[in-house]
C-alpha cells in the first residue's frame, strides 16, 4: 500500500523525521515538479489578496501613504 501525504515545506523535515522513526514505515521525500511561486504570484493567487494588493498600489499611486523610519537596534 502507498500513502501520499502533502506537507507544507516548512513542516517537511519534521514529518520526515517522525515517519522515519517508526520502524515499519519506509518514507521517502518526493520533490514537487511545480516551480516555486514568487511573492507577487502568491499575493495574486486569491481574489481577496488580489483586491487588497490592487487597492494598496492604487492608494500609493494617489500619494496616500505614511512613511516610517527604520528602528536601528
Amino acid at each position: 500500500m502507498k500513502i501520499t501525504l502533502e506537507v507544507p515545506d516548512h513542516k517537511a523535515a519534521f514529518v520526515m523525521e517522525l515517519l522515519q522513526s517508526i520502524p515499519f514505515i519506509k518514507a521517502k521525500a518526493v520533490r514537487s515538479k511545480a516551480k516555486p511561486q514568487d511573492e507577487t504570484e502568491y499575493l495574486l493567487s486569491t481574489e481577496a489578496n488580489r483586491k487588497a494588493l490592487t487597492a494598496s498600489i492604487e492608494a500609493l499611486e494617489r500619494g496616500e501613504f505614511t512613511q516610517h523610519d527604520l528602528i536601528e537596534g
